[in-house]
């Protein structure tokens, strides 16, 4: 699958699936824009990557709209004021609160992960599907949004997180309508437990994270989320949007 000079945004690019999808976009040839909310972290994956393909990076904070549309903005004047042809939006946030039931759940803690997998997705696909100016390639461009199999069922003691991701897959259903009008593809990659660093922290901070009922017995990896990532941004899933596809190792099966 090749993605040669196709200029590609990720949000969350610093670690976890949003590093490892830019690393696989680099070789296979794709310019890439990358964002972060951490600086320090942001910095060492562009000089990693700058050795692949071209880059650009931004500190991002995606609860800003003006965070985003300065980095579209300028990710557009940095390719020679071309058009974006995919993004994807992997920045997320999971609460090392969790498990907590509703009742123990404080207005901030709820906020705050609403705020990041919610409002911060919804306000990249407002800025991506601006159209005074056009940021997308159109027809032709794609949009990817990480949710969650935490959007597809419920846990007892994350209602925070799996209501943010239920809002995800919900959002990702009705741009599809709306962009498809454009030629733009928008789907949707719901993960099952991953080995990223986030999920690291949750275990050393909770000892162990029980593996559930997986089909092939053992956790996902970030590099097996970007390869379905990069399908969904390529031609090669050119008749595929609005869907949610599992990457979950039978999890919900």
């Amino acid at each position: 699958m090749s993605l040669k000079n196709k200029l590609i945004t990720i949000t969350g690019a610093a670690s976890g699936i949003g590093l490892s999808t830019a690393r696989l976009l680099a070789r296979r040839g794709a310019l890439l824009s990358i964002a972060d909310y951490n600086p320090s972290n942001l910095a060492k994956a562009s000089s990693e990557l700058s050795s692949l393909t071209t880059v650009y990076s931004q500190t991002v904070d995606i609860r800003s709209t003006s965070d985003i549309a300065s980095w579209l903005s300028k990710t557009r004047s940095h390719f020679g004021d071309r058009t974006i042809d995919g993004c994807a939006n992997i920045a997320g946030f999971h609460p090392l609160w969790a498990p907590k039931n509703i009742e123990e759940i404080t207005d901030e803690e709820f906020e705050e992960t609403i705020q990041i997998n919610t409002v911060g997705l919804f306000k990249c696909l407002r800025a991506q599907l601006a159209s005074s100016p056009e940021v997308l390639t159109t027809p032709g461009a794609s949009i990817v949004n990480i949710g969650s199999v935490s959007g597809l069922i419920g846990f007892a003691g994350d209602s925070a997180y799996v209501a943010s991701k239920h809002a995800a897959h919900g959002l990702t259903k009705c741009v599809s309508k709306e962009a498809g009008k454009r030629g733009i593809r928008v789907n949707c990659i719901a993960p099952g437990q991953t080995n990223t660093p986030m999920v690291q922290v949750m275990v050393q901070g909770k000892g162990t994270l029980p593996l559930p009922n997986l089909s092939l017995g053992r956790e996902g990896q970030p590099e097996e989320i970007a390869e379905a990532v990069a399908w969904l941004l390529g031609g090669e899933s050119g008749y595929v949007t609005g869907t949610t596809l599992r990457v979950d190792g039978g999890m919900l099966e």
